[in-house]
């Protein structure tokens, strides 16, 4: 899955821009790391990238066709393929089980199969009926990950995705999308600074600074 931007830019405000004319491929399969200080535009590019905020200007490709001019069936079809993981967890109420199966309920079919494999993979099991409210950050970012997981998406966009994850966590994440990318996928990380076990990893590093992509470098 190909997602081309082109001369893109976005403004929340009217008067200020968030990113400023960026040409940009997400060519997949991969692993692209988006670096960037804080208020440099790493967010506002992941949604864009990922299809779910439209930009201020400029088009967006996804396997060469204008995604925004497609009708609105035409991008939830699209859309389906795609999963995006804000920084911070955004549960609804309910337990932490029904919280990670969202995803796939909103597509159609609960694999429970699957969804006990990433529930055990990220130590979840033993707070599967806890309700949301009462999970720790780091259980909370856990379940946020299985529900994006779950829908083996093609393009998994991940924001700040190590934040109130413990190493163990963190290092199981690494190498579950490792395993996307090898499998045909391509996963965007935004993230202020390099993860370690992430290094490893990583097709291409993008650097973005007051909206502006200043470099790509392509480390594999």
């Amino acid at each position: 899955m190909e997602v081309a931007l082109r001369g893109v830019w976005h403004s929340y405000d009217g008067r200020t821009r968030a990113l400023r004319g960026v040409e940009l491929v997400f060519a997949g399969p991969g692993i692209y790391v988006v670096l960037g200080p804080n208020g440099a535009g790493k967010t506002t590019l992941l949604k864009i990238a990922s299809l779910i905020l439209k930009p201020s200007g400029g088009s967006v490709l996804v396997d060469g066709v204008d995604f925004w001019g497609l009708s609105e069936g035409e991008r939830d079809v699209i859309r389906r393929r795609v999963a995006y993981v804000h920084d911070k967890p955004i549960l609804l109420r309910g337990s932490a089980r029904e919280n990670a199966a969202l995803g796939m309920r909103i597509r159609g079919e609960v694999d429970e199969a699957l969804l006990e494999h990433y529930m055990r993979r990220y130590g979840l099991t033993d707070v599967e009926g806890l309700p949301a409210s009462r999970l720790s950050a780091g259980q909370a970012k856990a379940v946020t990950l299985v529900r994006a997981l779950t829908v083996r998406p093609k393009l998994l966009a991940l924001d700040e995705p190590f934040a109130f994850l413990d190493d163990s966590r963190a290092r199981t994440l690494v190498e579950d999308i490792a395993r996307i990318a090898e499998g045909g996928g391509t996963v965007l990380v935004a993230t202020h600074y390099m993860y370690r076990e992430l290094r490893d990893v990583v097709s291409y590093v993008v650097e973005i600074i007051s909206g502006e992509v200043r470099s790509v470098a392509k480390l594999r």
